[in-house]
């Protein structure tokens, strides 16, 4: 259940996957649609979708594995817990609230009480006590997002830093005001985003502009200067110039590729 996971090229799973991400950052692409996520950050996955990480800083996720046709001993009607969590992160809504520090400290301590059980003696024990972890953590999930919002205590430094880029990737970001909002001096800015993610604010920024022009080209029929303007890029030759010096191709060779791919599979 815990996993301090080598990121995987692009692939599937014959079962649900319920993800909380323990520490770090990186990019979740699924089904072509790009997300930021860090610390705190949960999400659902089913088994017919197709998903791999990107651009993971230290990322270590705790992975809850739901396998549908296997009915549970003890615990009913949790469809709709599922439904809701899998609505407000795929993509993440205006609902969606990361968790806390508390709530993401009380689900490790649940992952690790089933981790620590002998899976090879399964008695009434074993099953009724992983069921019951189980819908405490669904139930810390579902809670948090009827919560409102983070308290202001929590949602500065580091957290804030991450989710004001998610939320403005596309525009420009005075740093510097940034830092203000943040409480912390602009250097330390710089060097908190290096422990995060590897990279630089700017460079970061840069990165999640391409991730989500490449789910655009990948996914709609958007023009390519639309997509530049709407991901924040200047023009469209600075998006192409940008995509082809990450991805090796062009946003009009993307476009091909991925309409090639899904001819193929029809």
């Amino acid at each position: 259940m815990l996993n301090n996971q080598a990121m995987a090229d692009l692939h599937g799973h014959e079962f649900d996957e319920l993800v909380i991400v323990r520490s770090g950052s990186g990019f979740h692409i699924v089904n072509d649609h790009a997300e930021m996520i860090r610390r705190g950050d949960f999400f659902y996955v089913t088994a017919n979708d197709i998903h791999y990480y990107e651009a993971t800083s230290e990322l270590s996720l705790i992975n809850v594995l739901i396998h549908r046709e296997r009915p549970f001993n003890y615990i009913k009607n949790i469809e709709g817990m599922i439904q809701t969590i899998s609505d407000d992160t795929r993509p993440f809504t205006i609902r969606y609230q990361s968790l806390s520090e508390s709530s993401l400290n009380k689900i490790i301590t649940l992952a690790e009480s089933i981790s620590s059980r002998r899976d090879d003696v399964f008695d009434s024990c074993y099953f009724s006590s992983t069921e019951s972890s189980l819908l405490q953590i669904l139930t810390v999930l579902c809670e948090g997002n009827q919560a409102g919002k983070m308290p202001v205590a929590e949602a500065k430094g580091k957290v804030y830093l991450l989710d004001h880029i998610r939320q403005n990737y596309a525009q420009e970001i005075n740093w510097k005001g940034v830092c203000e909002e943040a409480g912390i001096a602009l250097r330390t800015l710089y060097r908190f985003f290096h422990e995060m993610t590897g990279k630089t604010p700017e460079k970061f920024q840069q990165l999640y502009r391409l991730l989500k022009a490449q789910e655009l080209l990948r996914t709609t029929d958007i023009p390519v200067s639309r997509i530049a303007t709407t991901c924040g890029f200047m023009s469209p030759p600075r998006l192409t110039e940008a995509y082809r010096r990450h991805f090796s191709r062009t946003p009009s060779q993307e476009r091909q590729r991925s309409t090639s791919i899904q001819q193929e599979s029809e």
